[in-house]
């Protein structure tokens, strides 16, 4: 199968990538290497995969990434809420515009299947347990342009493809390029840095995934394409970010936890989730557990692999200011981007 990945050289890609073309599959990764322009794309992705630099806003680039594709993945754009409210257009042009103009592309190529990586922020704040059927809920820019690339993207393809929305858990272990801005890992990279564990809140929930199982999960869902949207992750592995503190503290040795405010007041995301749906459709496709991955982060930082942990690139909010302050990233504000960018002010969020 010839397999593009839009996004693909970065934390969640380089996994994919390489998981991909152990199963014989041919891989073309499209990346703009925001975060760590000076990377070289040999050292993050398998040697069999085909590499193109590219602004994934740009349609002529898109559409030669998706020509002969018999799949297209949208990995791409900007994670998190920090990330996303320094800058609402560049967010938009990024998470909403981005993957239209792609899905575009992929349709007029002619190509059957599209995979678009969503998340579990959009379900925001609920009482009870969200599955694939609970209203969205979103709470900030980064859901928002989640929900409506959604929308959009299941407009696009009806009747004309199959369209598959993955919906992550909050990821985390290792990949070929570190992340250690999310909370796991951030929490893992602190405790064996300094061995002190940073905890603002506590009580609030929230569903974690291995990204290997995210690479095997896209893995099998590209071998039988079909219209779906998938929570992606384990029942087992919903946790309260206080029972996030307490496994890296059980797992990092020597590591204490530093207690902050009892609510988190720059993060009110808070659900749980069932992964039912995609427990029936792949049977353990989700096994690695949240040790797994701070074993793994907490082996590269002592191992020095890692460098300094504070390192910008690291960190989506601080490497999107350095591409920004250094003008290797910048609002496109091109026709398109500013027709979407139209859509997504406009947009109703109390619908479905």
């Amino acid at each position: 199968m010839r397999i593009t990945l839009l996004g693909g050289a970065g934390y969640i890609g380089t996994v994919a990538a390489h998981r991909l073309t152990d199963l014989g599959h041919h891989v073309t990764v499209v990346d703009g290497l925001i975060y760590r322009p000076g990377d070289d794309p040999a050292d993050l992705l398998p040697s069999g995969a085909d590499f193109i630099r590219a602004d994934l806003r740009d349609p002529k680039a898109l559409g030669t990434a998706a020509d002969g594709a018999d799949a297209v993945v949208h990995l791409g754009g900007l994670v998190g809420e920090p990330a996303c409210a320094g800058d609402e257009q560049l967010a938009v042009e990024l998470n909403y515009a981005s993957p239209v103009l792609a899905a575009e592309a992929a349709l007029t190529m002619g190509v059957p299947h599209y995979v678009f990586f969503s998340s579990c922020s959009v379900y925001g704040s609920r009482e009870g347990v969200v599955d694939e059927d609970t209203a969205p809920n979103p709470l900030g820019i980064y859901a928002r342009t989640k929900v409506l690339a959604e929308r959009r993207l299941a407009g696009l393809f009806a009747g004309a493809g199959a369209l598959t929305v993955l919906r992550l858990a909050t990821v985390h272990g290792l990949s070929p390029r570190p992340r250690l801005d999310s909370v796991a890992n951030k929490m893992t990279a602190r405790a064996a840095a300094s061995g002190r564990i940073p905890l603002n809140g506590g009580r609030q929930r929230r569903p974690l995934v291995h990204v290997r199982d995210v690479a095997d999960v896209l893995a099998a869902v590209l071998a039988n394409p079909q219209d779906l949207v998938l929570n992606v992750g384990a029942d087992a592995e919903n946790y309260t970010i206080g029972e996030i503190a307490h496994t890296v503290a059980a797992t990092v040795a020597g590591s204490g936890i530093d207690y902050g405010p009892e609510r988190d007041e720059a993060d009110a995301r808070d659900y749980r989730t069932s992964f039912a749906l995609l427990e029936a459709l792949l049977p353990g496709a989700c096994r690695r557990t949240l040790a797994d991955g701070v074993a793994e982060i907490a082996a590269a930082v002592a191992s020095g692999r890692l460098g300094d942990v504070d390192a910008p690139e690291y960190d989506n909010h601080c490497g999107l200011l350095a591409a920004r302050s250094t003008g290797r990233l910048a609002v496109a504000a091109t026709a398109d981007c500013l027709r979407l960018h139209t859509e997504y002010t406009a947009a109703d969020w109390s619908a479905k």
